[in-house]
C-alpha cells in the first residue's frame, strides 16, 4: 500500500534514498512517486511543481516520465 507524503521537505528528504522516481503528470495535478525499499512514496502536487522538485536530484537516470 503506498503513503503519501504531504509537504515537500519530507519529499526532499526521501529523495535521496529513491529507487526510482516515477512522475505522472495530468492537466491539473501532478504525482512523483518514490521507490524505496518496499514502499512506495507518492506526493500530489501542482502540474509545474516537479521540474521545481526533481532539479536538485543528482541521478537524472532513476527519474521516468509518464
Amino acid at each position: 500500500m503506498p503513503k503519501q507524503i504531504y509537504d515537500t521537505q519530507t519529499l526532499l528528504e526521501l529523495l535521496k534514498n529513491a529507487r526510482k522516481i516515477k512522475v505522472v503528470k495530468r492537466k491539473d495535478y501532478s504525482k512523483i512517486k518514490l521507490r524505496i525499499g518496499k514502499y512506495v512514496y507518492t506526493y500530489v502536487g501542482a502540474p509545474d511543481e516537479p521540474d521545481k522538485i526533481l532539479s536538485n536530484v543528482k541521478e537524472k537516470d532513476k527519474i521516468v516520465y509518464y
